[in-house]
């Protein structure tokens, strides 16, 4: 009982943690052509920012890349606007990713997508041995 009351403190504190990272919001113009990402950085330092704003279109996807230095204490402040410069317009934002480090610093990456890699790893390491476990078996 003692352990998951303690699981349950600790990810309480992890949840308060990746708050206080810097966030993105990717935003489709009225006119469907127009992205706009906007940056907010709780952290008093500037940060290094990347946000990838995945964009469907009909019959497929694009992305709208804005890498600028956010600046510590902003709040919801425009840093970059593109405009679709193809045929068709874009229908509606499928997702964002921000990835952000502190210049002065390491790169600062969220727990969840470390988790994340790690299983990645582990699940190509595993695939590999069972290849060549395959491959062994096949030569005998």
């Amino acid at each position: 009982m003692k352990t998951f009351i303690l699981s349950g403190l600790l990810m309480c504190a992890a949840g308060v943690a990746v708050a206080a990272d810097v966030t993105a919001i990717c935003k489709l113009g009225d006119d469907k052509r127009t992205v706009t990402v906007a940056f907010t950085n709780p952290e008093s330092k500037t940060m290094q920012c990347e946000v990838n704003c995945d964009m469907a279109l009909p019959g497929g996807f694009g992305t709208v890349v804005c890498v600028k230095p956010v600046p510590g204490g902003a709040k919801d402040q425009v840093m970059c606007t593109d405009v679709s410069k193809g045929s068709a317009a874009w229908v509606r934002v499928k997702g964002t990713e921000v990835n952000c480090r502190d210049p002065n610093g390491t790169p600062v990456t969220p727990a969840d997508d470390k988790a994340e890699e790690e299983e990645s790893d582990a699940l190509i390491k595993r695939l590999q041995k069972q290849g060549q476990d395959f491959i062994d078996r096949q030569k005998k």
